[in-house]
């Protein structure tokens, strides 16, 4: 069978499963979604095939084993790497004799997930950008919707009853911390919670904005988003301070001791911290610990290495928190995972809280979208684009924000273009991505080519309303436009003959 392009895809280390749901949710998408686990040997079935109707999985034919299809789903969300992608319009399950149906809703799915084996390094990003604010449910959100048990619609009751942070709310429930941070994770993620000052909302990781600059400036500098090298990543630590003059040969060398292992750490996962097998009892963790507290102590360091003090103090931290961890077999277990699937370092870590920063920024942006807030708008998605180039939904709407902004000036239409090319070229199905390139060409009078990708994007998603227009309008003005004249010398002869008066020739 000849697929077409995927016009979603991905690796579920960069975006979990319950965040590939939500996509396919609130986009109500129809097709079959396609989940590999490269942890399967060769010559056995590698993929999980999800059937969906209008974002709601319907049938799957899936590696595991289960009686109902909401439980064969559950062994999905913990999985930690794996490419996915997903094919509008294409039913990949059929009447195959394995497949399990029932029609799912994706909410109450992701809360039972987050009662089993979860990924908590995901949750603490998400939740840990709300820090000691304090929160409050949307407005207009159903909790009936999420399938929630008593205890879990207990504690959610008690944020809606009255705005309190994480901490407080933790405090207050039944359940135990970890329990509710993943409550508030589901929420999150489903866009139903949000901070609260009091007088207004604000998303997680909101900061004061800059003063507005002018559009001319604001247009220059926006011709392109910069992107930040992956060394100097947003809550990387501060560089190791310069080696001062003076140093005997024993300091300089623990000066340059230091330097190393501060850079080096970075790319470690705890195991490696610590210098033990991933399968090394409690005890041999807590000998290798201590043996490392002797040299990388705070305390140890001589007064004349003092400006190296907050280095090695980031350097102890790192080997606590991995003592810790490793010492406790519930999150050894979800941590072995993660570093497996190529994660469980410093450096892995903060690029998925970016990533995972990066998504919920943009649902800000959605809203100023709706309010005509598009230098803000800008502001933020190229912030998020410096961070995170490789999601076309984010240069589309880039492009889209540019063409808009100043009314499709023919001065914003290179840059727009040129965001819509690498939209297409990360997702050439890419329907929105489309339609925006269609709109442009248009107003650049290009009728012929901006034709061809309003066919695209209809192709790609039947249901984008405008794209869908746009093709209609062009077959209407096809078949309405008059037919050809004949040639120029007998139109010349016509109308010589009216004009003395003469017969035209039969």
């Amino acid at each position: 069978m000849s697929l077409p392009e995927p016009i979603a895809q991905g690796d579920l280390l960069r975006t979990p499963f319950a965040h590939v749901l939500l996509y396919i949710r609130s986009h109500a998408l129809t097709g079959s979604l396609v989940v590999w686990n490269p942890e399967v040997p060769d010559g056995q079935p590698q993929q999980d095939r999800i059937r969906f109707e209008e974002g709601k999985p319907t049938s799957a034919v899936l590696l595991e084993r289960a009686s109902k299809l909401d439980r064969g789903l559950l062994p999905l969300f913990p999985r930690r790497n794996g490419p996915y992608a997903f094919y509008v319009d294409v039913d990949l399950v059929g009447d195959a004799p394995n497949a399990r149906s029932g029609k799912v809703d994706v909410l109450p799915l992701i809360a039972a997930s987050l009662r089993g084996s979860a990924r908590d390094d995901v949750v603490q990003h998400v939740v840990g950008g709300f820090g000691d604010d304090p929160l409050r449910i949307s407005s207009g959100v159903n909790l009936d919707d999420f399938g929630l048990l008593p205890k879990e619609r207990g504690c959610l009751d008690l944020l809606r009853a009255e705005p309190v942070s994480l901490g407080k709310l933790c405090e207050l429930s039944q359940l135990e911390s970890r329990k509710v941070a993943r409550l508030i994770y589901l929420l999150a993620i489903a866009r139903s919670v949000e901070v609260w000052d009091g007088l207004m909302t604000k998303s997680v990781h909101s900061a004061p904005r800059p003063k507005r600059r002018s559009k001319s400036t604001a247009s220059e500098e926006s011709s392109a988003p910069k992107k930040k090298s992956k060394s100097i990543l947003p809550g990387s630590p501060d560089p190791t301070p310069s080696m001062p003059s003076g140093l005997s040969a024993e300091h300089r060398q623990r000066w340059k001791e230091i330097e190393e292992r501060a850079k080096s750490i970075e790319s470690e996962n705890y195991f490696e911290m610590l210098g033990v097998a991933r399968d090394a009892s409690a005890a041999s963790v807590q000998k290798a610990y201590f043996t490392l507290v002797k040299q990388w102590h705070p305390d140890r360091v001589p007064k004349e290495l003092a400006d190296l003090r907050s280095v090695v103090e980031r350097i102890f931290g790192y080997l606590t928190r991995a003592q810790e961890l490793l010492s406790d077999d519930e999150q050894r277990g979800s941590y072995l995972s993660n570093v497996q699937a190529g994660g469980g370092t410093p450096e892995a870590d903060r690029e998925l809280a970016l990533i995972v920063q990066a998504a919920m920024e943009f649902r800000k942006v959605e809203v100023m979208l709706r309010r005509g807030e598009w230098d803000d708008a800008l502001e933020v998605l190229d912030e998020i684009l410096s961070y995170n180039d490789e999601e076309p939904d984010y240069h589309a709407t880039r492009a889209w924000v540019l063409f808009r902004k100043t009314g499709g000036d023919a001065a914003m239409r290179p840059m727009a273009i040129a965001s819509l090319e690498r939209a297409l070229e990360l997702s050439p199905d890419h329907d929105k991505a489309h339609y925006y390139m269609g709109v442009v060409l248009k107003r650049m009078n290009k009728h012929a080519k901006a034709l061809e990708h309003f066919k695209a994007s209809a192709a790609a998603n039947p249901k984008n309303i405008e794209a869908v227009r746009e093709v209609r309008i062009a077959q209407m003005r096809k078949s309405e436009a008059p037919a050809p004249k004949e040639s120029g010398k007998t139109e010349k002869r016509t109308l010589i003959d009216k004009f003395f008066g003469g017969k035209k020739k039969k």
